[in-house]
């Protein structure tokens, strides 16, 4: 594997303040997918804007893929921007590229093809890959079955601090795939997780909390993980605190407002290399 670039939410966000693409990109993901973070799309489509509006191939096929911005959405244009990132050797565009093959994304159905390309970003250490690829060992797309190597994987992922990868980590633990089941190891990695602000790790922590997998049973901490799941806009929780007969308007993290305010203060320190790099790469975007 390649370098080992840290994938939790501070080290990511430090990178792409330094000008890290590929941290861009990943931080992009967490606020389009909830990562660490309420899930806003809204954000994210501006932090893929700006990284497409910089010339990276990978963040303008998702600004396609998505029609964030000005761009036309389109699978064919987002799966050409792919291609071209790709031919680049960038990560991300092969990630991203692979995705599209494994699930037939503006281009032919083809899971061999689309391990190959997840394989060749994995190699490069970039975490979403690796947790990709651990993934499709687990379910076998695109390759032969293998939870031991999906579990050899995904505990790669997990070590740079990629809160998914724990997660899915803790669930080969607690089903025992791939390894001897452990509740007590699958409940401390859920805790991890939970503690890099990972909503669904938060929401399955107060889950164990209240059957009591691994921990004495705690309604009073359960309610309390639940409702920090929920103001991060975790759907199951919202509505596993109404059929607990719990009252909760969900609201906004003091720890995502706060993030608000970083990233903001990033934006402003790098606004004037933006200017720079949108003359410069005027005829890029469209």
């Amino acid at each position: 594997m390649g370098e080992c670039k840290l994938h939790d939410l501070k080290s990511v966000q430090d990178r792409y303040e330094k000008g890290d693409r590929v941290a861009g990109f990943t931080l992009g993901t967490y606020y389009q997918a909830g990562i660490c973070v309420k899930k806003d799309e809204e954000r994210a489509s501006s932090i893929y804007v700006d990284l497409a509006e910089k010339g990276h191939w990978g963040a303008k096929g998702e600004c396609h893929l998505y029609g964030y911005g000005p761009h036309l959405k389109s699978e064919e244009k987002a799966v050409e921007c792919f291609r071209k990132g790709v031919e680049e050797e960038d990560e991300v565009s092969q990630v991203s590229l692979g995705g599209c093959y494994l699930q037939g994304t503006g281009v032919d159905k083809d899971e061999v093809k689309g391990l190959t390309l997840i394989s060749q970003a994995a190699d490069k250490g970039f975490a979403l890959a690796i947790c990709a690829l651990g993934d499709c060992y687990k379910d076998g797309r695109g390759v032969d079955k293998d939870e031991v190597k999906a579990v050899a994987l995904l505990s790669q992922a997990a070590d740079k601090g990629f809160a998914p990868a724990i997660l899915l980590l803790a669930w080969c633990y607690l089903e025992g795939t791939g390894v001897d089941k452990d509740e007590v190891r699958a409940v401390a990695l859920l805790s991890q997780a939970a503690d890099k602000g990972y909503a669904l790790a938060i929401f399955a922590i107060g889950y164990c909390y209240k059957v009591g997998t691994s921990v004495e049973e705690d309604e009073v901490k359960a309610i309390e993980y639940f409702k920090k799941a929920a103001d991060m806009g975790v759907e199951c929780a919202i509505s596993m605190l109404k059929d607990m007969g719990i009252a909760h308007t969900p609201c906004p993290a003091k720890q995502e407002q706060q993030l608000q305010q970083e990233e903001e203060e990033v934006r402003v320190r790098l606004g004037g290399k933006e200017e720079k790099e949108k003359r410069k790469e005027s005829q890029y975007a469209g």
